[in-house]
């Protein structure tokens, strides 16, 4: 495979087919390109860094709260990281109350089936864009791998929503653009699915993404004040920040 000159190519600006209208794929694919994107969380990295950023914005008597922890995760997909979170906090002691939203009926369906064992989380519908959400009503808000289907005026708008409804802080998670990235994933998705989706939208998810300044630079624009932009392994990135 012959890369260019720069590891770090111009962003794409096409949709994913993912992002395109339901017509566009059965809902069986869809359905596979999410279990696609569960296997990437768990073996790449996803759970673990979300843990991690997630765990450092708890308040430190988290285990003897009276009330639980408040959390919203933002174009949840198939709810696979608030399932992985309150596995994590039940094993800790401690009481989450979550709330999964995405504005993909195909989504919401699929996390009904995969978090009907977890009476914590609640799923609904709604858009990332206008939160149907009192400012802070939240303590922790989620976003994983949802900022490079989005223009930068769409980027800075969700940023904005994510801050306002989040009463403690925020975790937002990406990839981050570059042609060593996209090699891999081109050679993985190949290697390891079969599913048309995945197959297109890996690789381009990857070249549609941000970097490390571009995405900060938004962040700023979206008035996330105090916020940190970390470098993950796997070519992932996070927004996190504390605001109390």
């Amino acid at each position: 495979m012959k890369f260019p000159t720069s590891f770090v190519p111009e962003r794409r600006l096409g949709p994913e087919l993912i992002d395109l209208p339901l017509e566009n794929y059965t809902l069986a694919e869809y359905a596979g390109s999410l279990a696609d994107i569960r296997k990437v969380n768990r073996f790449l990295g996803d759970y673990r860094a979300t843990l991690k950023h997630f765990s450092s914005l708890l308040p430190a008597d988290a285990r003897s709260l009276a009330g639980p922890i408040r959390v919203l995760d933002v174009a949840t997909g198939s709810a696979d990281i608030p399932v992985a979170l309150v596995k994590w906090a039940r094993r800790q002691g401690i009481c989450l109350e979550m709330t999964a939203v995405d504005n993909n009926p195909g989504a919401i369906r699929e996390a009904a089936i995969f978090t009907r064992d977890y009476p914590e989380i609640t799923v609904a519908r709604a858009d990332g864009f206008s939160l149907p959400f009192e400012d802070g009503s939240f303590d922790i808000v989620l976003c994983n791998k949802v900022l490079h289907h989005f223009s930068e005026e769409d980027t800075v708008k969700a940023l904005r929503e994510i801050d306002r409804v989040a009463a403690i802080g925020y975790v937002v998670m990406d990839l981050r653009r570059s042609w060593v990235a996209w090699a891999l994933i081109s050679i993985l998705t190949r290697l390891f699915t079969g599913n048309r989706l995945t197959r297109y939208d890996g690789p381009l998810s990857v070249l549609r993404s941000y970097t490390v300044p571009e995405l900060d630079a938004l962040a700023d624009r979206a008035g996330l004040r105090g916020r940190r932009v970390i470098r993950e392994p796997f070519w992932r990135m996070v927004v996190t920040g504390r605001k109390n």
